[in-house]
């Protein structure tokens, strides 16, 4: 019973804290090391919406020592996240134990949005598909590709057209539920779809099933936080691209 209710206790910690913003940007920058790391060897792997790269590309163009840059910020970025890390760890309200369930619970909405899409696009077409586009890559690019998706696309469609958008339009209490919240998750899931055919031919199935994955990965946003949201998405491209070979 003590052992029941300890881990009870650890995972109440878990869910309680792991949505804070800070929280967030601690366990979501992993994804952008390994991502900026993979598109040194890996340059095709570069996400469409990576604004970052593309600002500190633009840097280096102008830098007698790009390199040096380059490793400069990520270093940065690294130090920073490990400060992040120890600061929330004395105050109790990050751990690192939190990993696997962090994983699990990703793994677990990774597969449910893949299976909810897939439903959602039968249901309304009468079609199965899933987000696959026309691109193949390797398993170390593959996992890349995974990597700046769900970090980039989540920053940009997820925390900037939702979040920040959100702030704007609705105010400092733009998370509570509401018909002009529904409406921005809507047009934001909209464009995160029509984004993808910017490099690939327009196809009615892909699209619903993009949409409907945008919903939920927006779901996951506003309910648990950007870092299980782009976690979940990562997991879900990889499962696609790596596992499947899509």
């Amino acid at each position: 019973m003590a052992v029941l209710a300890q881990t009870q206790s650890a995972l109440g910690n878990y869910f309680r804290h792991s949505s804070g913003g800070t929280q967030s940007a601690v366990l979501g920058l992993p994804l952008l090391l390994f991502y900026g790391a993979g598109i040194t060897l890996v340059p095709e792997a570069r996400n469409g919406v990576d604004l970052i790269s593309s600002a500190l590309s633009r840097l280096m163009a102008h830098t007698a020592n790009p390199t040096a840059i380059y490793i400069g910020f990520y270093g940065f970025l690294a130090l920073a996240d490990v400060g992040l890390f120890l600061w929330l760890r004395k105050q109790n309200r990050l751990n690192p134990q939190w990993l696997l369930p962090l994983l699990a619970e990703c793994l677990l909405y990774a597969f449910v949005t893949g299976m909810l899409s897939s439903m959602a696009t039968r249901s309304l077409l009468g079609l199965a598909t899933d987000a696959a586009g026309e691109r193949h890559f390797g398993v170390v690019a593959g996992l890349i590709v995974s990597a700046g998706a769900g970090l980039h696309e989540e920053l940009f469609f997820r925390l900037g057209g939702i979040g920040l958008v959100g702030l704007l339009w609705l105010g400092k209490d733009w998370q509570k539920p509401s018909m002009r919240l529904v409406t921005l998750v809507l047009v934001s899931s909209v464009v995160f779809s029509l984004a993808h055919y910017l490099g690939e031919p327009f196809a009615l199935t892909s699209f619903v099933f993009r949409t409907v994955s945008g919903v939920l990965f927006a779901t996951l946003f506003l309910t648990r936080g950007f870092a299980v949201a782009a976690w979940t998405h990562a997991l879900y491209d990889a499962w696609v691209i790596v596992v499947l070979g899509k």
